[in-house]
């Protein structure tokens, strides 16, 4: 059950995020409610899916966690490396930071510059393509293809 709510709750955070990004899209009125609170709820599955993968895989201890990575990485590039465990802290942050920035404006979070929407956007798809497609297998590997339609569908450029 543990390993089952683990998983789920990550695909649920996934797919929060992905419905906040198309509401974010279509800025109506609506979806200046809907939207941060789809991405706060999504922020708040994928803590519950970090404080799992701790107490359930790890036994709360980041050198378990850590080490974990590190054969997962090597299993799929060669390279036996954990620091993918700190992109996924940073990850943590910044889903956070962006959902207390379009709480709190959120105007100027829709309407930011290019120099910072690129790049948040950039590590958002990095870290979405290798945690639910390149580092999963099986079925689990499609949804993670679908959240990533999703989010170049919501991110495609608007015309003028």
């Amino acid at each position: 059950m543990d390993e089952l709510l683990t998983r789920v709750t990550i695909w649920l955070a996934l797919a929060l995020y992905a419905a906040a990004q198309l509401e974010r899209r279509r800025a109506t009125a609506m979806s200046r409610v809907a939207g941060p609170w789809l991405l706060g709820m999504g922020w708040a599955a994928f803590l519950a899916h970090v404080l799992l993968a701790f107490g359930v895989h790890y036994g709360w201890s980041h050198a378990v966690a850590y080490a974990d990575t590190a054969v997962q990485t090597e299993a799929v590039t060669g390279l036996r490396w954990g620091g993918g465990l700190y992109f996924n802290y940073l990850f943590g942050l910044v889903w956070l930071a962006e959902v207390w920035w379009w709480n709190r404006a959120a105007e100027g979070n829709l309407h930011r510059s290019t120099w910072i929407e690129l790049p948040v956007r950039s590590f958002f798809l990095f870290m979405i393509v290798n945690g639910a497609v390149v580092f999963v297998d099986g079925p689990q590997r499609w949804l993670g293809v679908a959240v990533v339609v999703v989010l170049l569908l919501a991110w495609r450029p608007r015309r003028p």
